[in-house]
């Protein structure tokens, strides 16, 4: 009686997307490579992804859990126990923190331009002023944004920086 046996390549990550994410964890990712079989795990240095659906033998999703802030290791485990480990894929980021705003006020038809500094300034940042989107945001790095402020009635108001992901 003949069997078959069949020899299975080791899964192998080639990217994530998005790269980064909140301490918060709920950050929905992509995995992209080869050899990903039903039932895969998603690790990240000891943290678990939930939710892991393997789409196709390219393709898994999941969603991050909470972590410290720091850049980790990604592996996927297909359930034959072979794994595949995509070396400094993630980021988990804290939160954009504001320190400070020059110029400290500005007309009350809006168009100032604005230097926001601050800490975790994400690449699609936005800022608000006491709810108002600033236009033409222009983020320079994680620690400065540029932008043009809104028009508002005369008054202090709260500056705040969002990530794209929520933070």
């Amino acid at each position: 009686l003949a069997s078959s046996y069949v020899y299975q390549a080791p899964p192998n990550v080639t990217s994530i997307s998005p790269t980064a994410g909140s301490i918060a964890g709920g950050t929905i990712l992509t995995l992209t490579g080869t050899g990903f079989l039903a039932g895969a795990t998603v690790n990240m240095e000891g943290t678990g992804c939930n939710s892991v659906t393997v789409v196709s033998s390219t393709t898994m999703t999941c969603t991050t859990s909470a972590h410290a802030a720091g850049t980790l290791n990604v592996t996927v485990t297909n359930t034959d126990g072979q794994f595949s480990t995509l070396s400094s894929a993630y980021t988990y980021q804290p939160g954009p923190a504001v320190t400070s705003v020059s110029p400290a006020g500005g007309i009350l038809t809006g168009g100032t331009l604005i230097t926001v500094t601050g800490s975790g300034f994400g690449p699609s940042a936005a800022v608000t002023l006491d709810g108002l989107t600033c236009t033409g945001v222009v983020v320079v790095n994680s620690t400065q944004i540029t932008c043009n402020t809104p028009a508002h009635a005369a008054g202090a108001v709260n500056v705040v920086v969002t990530n794209s992901d929520g933070q």
